[in-house]
């Protein structure tokens, strides 16, 4: 009888939570908290310097989380910031897919990611700004003898933006660029990665850095295997960084150049 009565609970609840327009997103068991083993030696060592564009290189997490909210609002799925935000640096179909309920169609996550890509480069992207300090550091790099990538998830006309407001085809001396364009998938899948290595002529992957701003780049880079480092530019706790297998953690571009020009520096 106790158990007939919690399953006739559960059933009540379930039937009112239905009611409930505060979509409570499915959390499955978070594999980038796993500690990853990271190897050490000095990180001005590295060949190549692979940079993730969004959350390292232009601030788009917060404005990328708001258009998120909008745009899931509008039908119908409401969203805390902070459960849109611990999806952030995956790829928009994967974020989709970790939100909403595992039963939802593919029409109706293929119109919220054409509504939110319209959005975003309509209303969002003429708004964004690359972090203080990032170009200098990247120019910095380049003058040493490094080689530098940049990788996005941003393809068409959302690229052309970035590259405008990075100045990529004449101010910014970066050899490689990895988009969405090249590659299908995004974080936390290498692809994107193993596209800049094979471009950068990198055969050895312990040989670049990768600087991103989220646990799936983190992870990403484990899949790669690279060594990585991250940035509190995209609003993710030090801990989980370095969780995720972050050799090191800095607050901006000015701390990780700090970092690179001292050679005895070691994560």
């Amino acid at each position: 009888m106790a158990v007939a009565r919690r399953i006739r609970r559960r059933g009540w609840m379930n039937a009112a939570n239905k009611t409930n327009q505060t979509v409570e997103p499915r959390r499955p068991a978070v594999r980038h908290l796993a500690v990853r083993s990271r190897a050490g030696g000095s990180l001005a060592e590295a060949k190549a310097y692979v940079f993730v564009v969004e959350g390292a290189v232009i601030d788009t997490v917060l404005p990328s989380v708001n258009c998120w909210l909008q745009t899931l609002a509008e039908f119908g799925f409401t969203f805390r910031t902070a459960d849109v935000h611990r999806y952030h640096g995956l790829d928009p179909e994967g974020l989709l897919d970790r939100l909403l309920p595992a039963d939802e169609s593919p029409e109706t996550k293929e119109f919220i990611l054409a509504k939110y890509r319209t959005r975003w480069a309509a209303e969002v992207v003429p708004l964004l700004r690359p972090f203080p300090g990032v170009r200098e550091l990247i120019g910095d790099l380049v003058s040493r003898g490094a080689k530098v990538a940049l990788v996005t998830t941003a393809r068409g006309e959302e690229l052309a933006q970035y590259r405008a407001l990075l100045g990529l085809d004449d101010a910014l001396p970066v050899q490689v660029v990895v988009s969405g364009d090249d590659v299908a998938r995004g974080m936390p899948h290498p692809d994107l990665l193993a596209g800049a290595l094979d471009r950068l002529g990198i055969r050895q992957p312990g040989d670049a850095l990768l600087v991103g701003a989220s646990p799936f780049d983190a992870e990403a880079g484990h899949a790669a295997r690279m060594r990585s480092v991250g940035m509190l530019s995209g609003l993710f706790a030090r801990a989980d960084l370095l969780d995720a297998g972050c050799q090191a953690v800095f607050l901006d571009a000015k701390s990780l150049q700090h970092a690179l020009a001292a050679p005895e520096v070691v994560a």
